[in-house]
């Protein structure tokens, strides 16, 4: 999301060509705080709408040269945000306005097509993307496709699910009972056996495989589906 320099905004207004005053409505203020989520959000506008608003007090009366200071405490996100908006002029502070606003963005998110069971791995036929709203999804939502391809589910999920990182993983390339090299790799030397994968395994992970020929358990880390290193 974009960032903001500053936690106050300036946004200074002169109400030239005024004779005495100008009023400032609910419809001014809504259209102020609309310009700034559009310029702020970094999503485009068409998928960003104002779900509540609220101003108090609604409608105001500045002089001509009335500047108008907006104050965030941070920059406008999804969900309820606030405003202070200071009316100045010739130095003294004659009005100041409270904005509330809550925004929504939807974004299109991965959802299963059909219900899964527990360590089934995904396809592309089971995945299609939905828009959703934001402020209702879960920080590890899934937003491409592609990036969850022949992972598996932790858990079974119902069709129409939200898919999100905490529910997949990655598929184990080695199963227990399942044969495998055993590499043991030191500073001047190297050696090979055969071991049998006493824990299932994803590459990178620390599995426990048990030495044939000596009938020894060691950890030893997932180099690929045939492969395991233990380092000295």
């Amino acid at each position: 999301m974009k960032r903001v320099g500053a936690l106050i905004l300036g946004f200074f207004f002169l109400f030239g060509g005024l004779a005495g005053a100008k009023e400032l409505n609910k419809a001014y203020f809504k259209g102020l705080f609309w310009h700034l989520a559009r310029h702020q959000l970094p999503w485009p506008a068409q998928n960003i709408s104002l779900i509540r608003f609220r101003v108090e007090p609604e409608v105001i009366r500045v002089p001509e040269g009335a500047k108008e200071i907006v104050r965030l405490s941070h920059p406008l996100h999804p969900g309820p945000n606030t405003l202070l908006i200071d009316y100045v002029y010739q130095g003294r502070l004659l009005r100041r306005v409270r904005v509330l606003g809550s925004l929504e963005v939807m974004l299109p998110v991965v959802v299963l097509t059909r219900p899964l069971p527990r360590h089934a791995i995904i396809t592309l036929e089971d995945v299609a993307l939905e828009r959703r709203p934001l402020t209702r999804l879960p920080k590890d939502v899934i937003l491409h496709q592609k990036e969850i391809i022949g992972l598996r589910t932790r858990t079974s999920l119902r069709a129409g699910s939200v898919l999100r990182s905490s529910v997949l993983e990655i598929p184990p390339v080695i199963h227990r009972g399942a044969l495998v090299r055993i590499v043991a790799q030191g500073k001047n030397f190297l050696v090979t056996a055969v071991g049998e994968a006493r824990q299932d395994g994803r590459p990178g992970q620390i599995i426990r495989v048990r030495n044939l020929a000596s009938k020894r358990e060691v950890f030893a880390q997932v180099v690929d589906k045939k492969t395991v290193k233990v380092t000295f």
